[in-house]
């Protein structure tokens, strides 16, 4: 028998992961939406002040934030994931030693870029599709993209001190520092392009401006606060074998790019549909200037719409790359549901209410012709009917990331957007430029109907090969704990852990359960502790006891050797102390407003 069963309570919010999530969404639902707005400001304020023009420009632009996403969340997201899964593990001198050597390798990289890309500015714009031919498109290209090649390193700066902070256990200041960022871009680009008339060189110097901002705002995690343990000091100082270093970043850069990847896919897509579609007009087939216009709004719809998804995930990424490290394979499939569930929900209304507002929304980016918005409202409405499975798959592809599934992650986004994403860009971009829209629909749903059945026979074989655990959850009544300790007794006999070893087990599982009880809960019936105990390769017995309760760190208790009249806190602590002289490792963390005990046997 490899794993017992256990169910969760009935009430959702009542539950560890449960509320651990709804404590994560909320501020990545915030920071994903005012980044989509942000991301949205540039073609929303141009596209008012000088029209069609600069809606392609900014059009034209965007392959060069996707090598941004690409190379910055590569990174920093799968550093993130690493980060959690190591301090989870409270392998903490790996964990700071990793974020230095990916920090300054992404630096290094951003700096590159900005050379090269300042040195070879006339082939860039050539690529991009703003050729000699065309002087004034490219002309306004330049304006805008010297600049923001210039700030590369400044967003992979952002893109770092975002992801660490959200893993670090500061959710909320990695909200405030992009919802700030995203806001301040939104402002500045009112103020330079609206108002002061700066055109397309006003909002690109808004969201480098804007960038900045959020830098220094996230970069308080480094210097100061009670969570995490990423502060610059400690950061610069840490040592860490080599060796664990680099497994720690190959791990970081499988995680991080086997998503990151699609924005590689996204970045050749709109190469692809910026060519054709201009080509299709210079054939006469389409409006090519309108048409690569529309695709721009379509774009800058997409980043709205996903945005909800997108806050799923990366509230689910730290909880998964946790709950994975410690085994805990009920509450992953828990976090996964409830994960699917806020995305669909909040996607859905959202897509609804673009639908329906579609015509204005199109008017609101400069696209108010009456054939000019037919065509642009049209397709908004066909991309919508695909952002329910793109969210799906966006979700599914962060879990298997999070969780160490890098392959089927990877295999995923290959699976979108190699196999079906670019070859329907290819076909519906010669034979029906008109109707190029229809391309998300279509590589949406083809990549899921292939993907899930793949992926449920990929997961039923790896779950033959889980090592044993067991999962229980029982609330602030002493009665429970009995039938934990049983629980905790026929786990042991039928795994045949050595009985001294077992014996051990059970007296961590009892002594740190009941001091929590004692000391930390006060009586409120959604008060619980879970429980996790894992036999390990070696064999390495590794226990995690977690509680809803407010910080309480057993190992703070006043420890003395028996004596009479001992206070009743003193005595508690014996159990405790007996617990940490017999243990080969015990730690204690607070994460997301959770107690966590680790103990190692």
């Amino acid at each position: 028998m490899r794993r017992r069963k256990e169910t969760f309570p009935d009430k959702a919010l009542y539950t560890l992961p449960g509320k651990m999530f709804l404590r994560m969404f909320p501020p990545s639902l915030m920071s994903a939406l005012t980044l989509a707005l942000a991301n949205i400001a540039d073609a929303l304020v141009v596209g008012n002040r000088v029209g069609e023009a600069g809606l392609a420009t900014i059009g034209l632009a965007t392959p060069v934030f996707l090598v941004f996403n690409l190379l910055g969340i590569g990174y920093s997201s799968g550093a993130g994931i690493t980060h959690a899964r190591l301090t989870a593990a409270e392998e903490r001198d790996q964990a700071l030693a990793h974020c230095r050597r990916m920090s300054a390798e992404l630096l290094l990289i951003g700096a590159a870029i900005a050379l090269l890309g300042n040195l070879l500015m006339e082939a860039l714009l050539t690529g991009l599709g703003a050729g000699p031919d065309a002087p004034e498109l490219r002309e306004l290209c330049r304006g805008y993209i010297r600049p923001l090649i210039t700030a590369t390193p400044l967003f992979f700066l952002n893109f770092l001190l975002y992801f660490f902070a959200l893993s670090d256990d500061n959710p909320a200041l990695a909200s405030l520092g992009m919802s700030v960022g995203n806001i301040l871009d939104v402002a500045l680009n009112i103020l330079f392009v609206l108002v002061l008339h700066k055109g397309v060189k006003g909002a690109v110097y808004a969201t480098v401006i804007a960038q900045a901002g959020s830098v220094l705002i996230l970069s308080a995690h480094l210097f100061s606060g009670r969570k995490g343990i990423l502060r610059l000091k400690a950061v610069l100082s840490a040592s860490c074998p080599r060796r664990k270093i680099r497994l720690s970043r190959r791990n970081s850069l499988k995680a991080g790019f086997s998503s990151s990847v699609s924005y590689l896919f996204q970045f050749l897509f709109l190469l692809i549909g910026n060519h054709l579609l201009l080509a299709a007009g210079a054939k006469g087939t389409a409006q090519g200037e309108l048409a690569v216009a529309v695709f721009d709004l379509v774009m800058n719809c997409s980043f709205v719409t996903i945005s909800v998804y997108q806050a799923a995930s990366e509230a689910m990424q730290p909880l998964a790359a946790t709950f994975s490290a410690e085994h805990d394979s009920q509450s992953l499939d828990y976090l996964m549901r409830i994960t699917v569930a806020a995305g669909l929900v909040s996607g859905l209304i959202l897509a609804a209410a673009v639908a329906v507002f579609a015509r204005p929304v199109s008017a609101a980016f400069g696209i108010t012709g009456g054939e000019e918005q037919r065509l642009a409202v049209r397709a908004i409405r066909i991309f919508l009917l695909s952002t329910p499975f793109a969210g799906i798959l966006r979700m599914i592809i962060s879990y298997d990331q999070s969780t160490g599934r890098v392959r089927i992650a990877a295999f995923a986004s290959f699976l979108r957007n190699a196999v079906f994403l670019l070859p329907a860009a290819l076909v519906l971009g010669i034979f029906f430029p008109m109707g190029f829209w229809w391309v998300f629909p279509v590589s949406e749903v083809l990549s899921l109907l292939v993907l899930l059945p793949l992926r449920a026979a990929r997961m039923k074989k790896a779950a033959r090969r889980r090592i044993p655990v067991l999962s229980l959850t029982m609330t602030n009544d002493n009665r429970e704990l009995g039938t934990v300790l049983e629980a905790v007794a026929k786990f042991c006999e039928e795994q045949e852990i050595p009985p001294g070893t077992a014996v051990q087990l059970q007296l961590a599982v009892e002594e740190l359960c009941a001091v929590t009880m004692t000391h930390a809960f006060s009586g409120k019936p959604e008060e619980y502790i879970r429980v996790t105990l894992a036999k390990e390769r070696g064999p390495r017995y590794m226990l995690h006891i977690r509680n809803s309760a407010s910080y309480f760190n057993p190992l703070d208790m006043k420890m003395e050797k028996a004596r009479d009249g001992m206070t009743a806190e003193v005595m508690d602590s014996i159990g405790v102390m007996m617990v940490k002289k017999k243990a080969k490792n015990l730690w204690y963390r607070n994460y997301q407003g959770y107690n966590v005990m680790t103990v190692e046997y």
